[in-house]
């Protein structure tokens, strides 16, 4: 996260790119820490997600699924970065203002999910998972271990 506040401090025409960093810790946040909380955010509803300040992730198409929590939410974001899957959307001023994020199956790479999620809710949506995961260590005193 001090990366990514470095860079946004510094953006400029020339770089470094704000919206590249924001990718970039986001898939880097999400890696291990997800697998290690995979089944307590499996567990929770969107609904209860969006009570404790997650932003709404809408999908994009009415044919796209609809992650049954925020751990499947997660999941698809995760998958769809990993992969490649996302375009950069400009708001027509050379500023990027939104990603769009989608999973496709595997074998036949029709479409499964996918989403347009303004940058600012990325950032909200990555401070508040790097929050989850701070107390989570915090609660399992992985940091007096040195583990975090």
């Amino acid at each position: 996260m001090a990366n990514l506040a470095f860079v946004e401090a510094h953006a400029g025409p020339a770089g470094p790119y704000e919206v590249t960093q924001l990718i970039n810790t986001f898939l880097g946040a999400l890696a291990h820490p997800f697998e290690a909380l995979r089944d307590d955010l499996m567990g929770l509803a969107l609904a209860d997600a969006a009570a404790m300040g997650w932003p709404a992730i809408n999908k994009e198409r009415r044919s796209d699924s609809d992650p049954a929590s925020l751990g499947d939410l997660i999941r698809l974001m995760r998958n769809g970065m990993a992969h490649g899957n996302i375009d950069l959307l400009s708001d027509g001023r050379g500023k990027i203002h939104a990603l769009r994020v989608w999973n496709t199956q595997p074998r036949t790479q029709a479409r499964t999910w996918g989403a347009v999620v303004p940058v600012a809710e990325m950032r909200r949506f990555l401070r508040l998972f790097v929050e989850l995961i701070e107390r989570r260590h915090k609660d399992f005193g992985w940091y007096e271990r040195g583990a975090a």
